[in-house]
């Protein structure tokens, strides 16, 4: 990831910034968590993420809209006994 990247959907939707893994990274207002993750990870099925401190379960990634300063984590789940 680098410290600035940039999705947008139409060139009239408003630019918020969001911050994943620390690295600012503008996105269209209404982006949601699943849109970020196709966008900067090759294989978001693979993480599992957290938007300012909260788990989201994959199944919730395409209803969570992002808000301007939210900070998104992206981490391989830890998983056995």
């Amino acid at each position: 990831m680098t410290t600035s990247s940039s999705i947008s959907s139409t060139a009239a939707s408003t630019i918020i910034t969001v911050f994943v893994n620390g690295d600012a990274c503008q996105i269209s207002e209404g982006t949601s968590l699943e849109e970020l993750l196709t966008h900067i990870h090759p294989a978001p099925q693979t993480v599992a993420t957290a938007v300012n401190g909260d788990f989201v379960a994959r199944a919730a990634r395409a209803n969570l809209r992002l808000q301007a300063g939210d900070s998104v984590a992206c981490f391989q789940p830890i998983v056995g006994g």
